[in-house]
C-alpha cells in the first residue's frame, strides 16, 4: 500500500495495537487515501492513511464466529449449506 508503512490488505483482519476491537479491511481507495473497515459488530468505518498509521494495526486471525457483522440465522438452511460447502472445500485443500 504505502512504502515503509504497515500495509492494509482487503480481506485481512486486524486489531489496534492497544486494543481488541477486531475489524476487516473491506476496501482501499488510493485516490481518496482511505481504508474502509468493517468492525466485528458490523459497523463500517473509513480510516484515512494517516489514521491507519496512528492505530498501529496488528494483523490477526479472523474471529472463529465469522458471522458477527452479518445478520445470519444459524437455523437458516442457506447457512448450513454454506457451512457444509466451506468444510468440504477446506477438506479438499488439506488433501492437496
Amino acid at each position: 500500500m504505502m512504502s515503509g508503512q504497515i500495509s492494509a490488505e482487503i480481506g485481512r483482519w486486524y486489531r489496534p495495537f492497544n486494543g481488541n476491537d477486531l475489524f476487516e479491511v473491506v476496501a482501499i481507495d488510493f485516490d481518496e487515501q482511505n481504508i474502509e473497515v468493517q468492525h466485528f459488530d458490523g459497523e463500517i468505518e473509513e480510516i484515512d492513511f494517516n489514521g491507519w498509521k496512528t492505530i498501529i494495526p496488528v494483523e490477526t486471525a479472523p474471529p472463529e464466529d465469522w458471522t458477527g457483522p452479518y445478520e445470519i440465522d444459524r437455523q437458516d438452511p442457506a447457512f448450513n449449506d454454506y457451512a457444509i460447502n466451506e468444510a468440504l472445500i477446506s477438506l479438499e485443500q488439506t488433501k492437496s
